[in-house]
C-alpha cells in the first residue's frame, strides 16, 4: 500500500503499577517481562511496526528515564517520546500531554494492552469517518471492565458500573482528524467535570451528551491481554506464551 498514512498513533505509557507490586518496581508497568526476558511493550512496538503512520508517539511519565533508554537499546528512534509530569492523575492527563503533536486522525493505546496479529490488522488498516472505539463480546467482564451498551452499531453509554451492556471496551480509540476540534472540546469539559480523575473513556461520554455519534468495531473472536494485576499478568504470560508457540509451528 503506497499511500500516504493520515493517521497518527498515541501509546499511553505513564503508568506506574501499582497493583503489580514488585514486578513493576522502579519502571513503567508496560516494561515488565512476561516469559522471562520477553518484555511485554517490545511486542507491542513490533505489532505497530508493521504498519504506517504519519506520527508515531509515546506519553511517559513513571520511570520515564527507563522508558527512553528502553527505546534507545530497541533502536525505536522514529517514536516521539512524550513526558506527562502529572502520571499520578487518570490517564486522559496523558493523551493531553501529546495533544500539540496531534495534527491527523489519530489511534490512541494503552501501552499495558496487547492484542492479536489479527486484532491489529482489524485496527489498523482502516482509518474511520467517525469517532469509533474497539469492542469485543468475547469476556466475561468483571467489575473493573469498562462495559458499553450500544444501540445500532454506537454507543449510548460506557461505564465499569454499567449493569444493561452488550460489549466490552478493549482500550482502543480512533479519532478522525476532521472531529478534532469536537474531541478537544469534550477533553476540556471532562477535565472540568472530573479534575484530576479524568480518564479518557468519560470523553466518549462527554461526546454522547451532545450527540455525537461514536461508532464500533468488534474485534471478537481473538485474543488480547492486558497487565492490571499479577494475576493479569500470569495470564497474559501464558496466553502470549501460547501464541508464540503457534506462530513457530506454522
Amino acid at each position: 500500500d503506497n499511500r500516504e498514512p493520515i493517521m497518527q498513533l498515541v501509546i499511553l505509557a505513564a503508568g506506574q503499577g501499582t497493583r503489580l507490586g514488585d514486578k513493576a518496581q522502579n519502571k513503567p508497568k508496560c516494561l515488565v517481562a512476561v516469559n522471562a526476558n520477553d518484555v511485554y511493550f517490545s511486542r507491542q512496538l513490533t505489532a505497530f511496526n508493521k504498519f504506517s503512520f504519519s506520527k508515531k508517539m509515546i506519553v511517559g511519565g513513571y520511570g520515564i528515564d527507563v522508558l527512553k533508554a528502553f527505546l534507545q537499546q530497541q533502536g525505536e528512534a522514529d517514536y516521539e517520546l512524550i513526558t506527562n509530569t502529572e502520571f499520578h492523575k487518570g490517564n486522559l492527563y496523558s493523551l493531553l500531554a501529546a495533544k500539540n503533536g496531534i495534527t491527523d486522525g489519530f489511534f490512541v493505546f494503552n501501552a499495558d494492552h496487547y492484542y492479536s496479529p489479527e486484532t491489529y490488522e482489524k485496527m489498523l488498516t482502516t482509518a474511520p469517518s467517525q469517532i469509533t472505539i474497539y469492542c469485543d463480546q468475547d469476556r466475561d467482564l468483571s467489575d473493573d471492565d469498562m462495559k458499553v451498551l450500544s444501540c445500532e452499531n454506537s454507543i449510548l453509554s460506557i461505564d465499569k458500573k454499567l449493569h444493561d451492556f452488550d460489549y466490552g471496551y478493549v482500550g482502543v480509540t480512533f479519532v478522525p482528524q476532521h472531529k478534532l476540534q469536537t474531541y478537544w472540546q469534550a477533553v476540556e469539559a471532562t477535565t472540568q467535570r472530573l479534575g484530576d480523575k479524568a480518564h479518557v473513556e468519560a470523553v466518549l461520554n462527554e461526546l454522547i451528551t451532545h450527540d455525537e455519534k461514536i461508532n464500533i468495531v468488534d474485534i471478537s473472536g481473538s485474543w488480547w491481554t492486558e497487565i492490571d494485576t499479577p494475576e493479569d499478568l500470569v495470564q497474559a504470560s501464558k496466553i502470549i506464551f501460547e501464541a508464540t508457540k503457534d506462530e513457530k509451528n506454522n
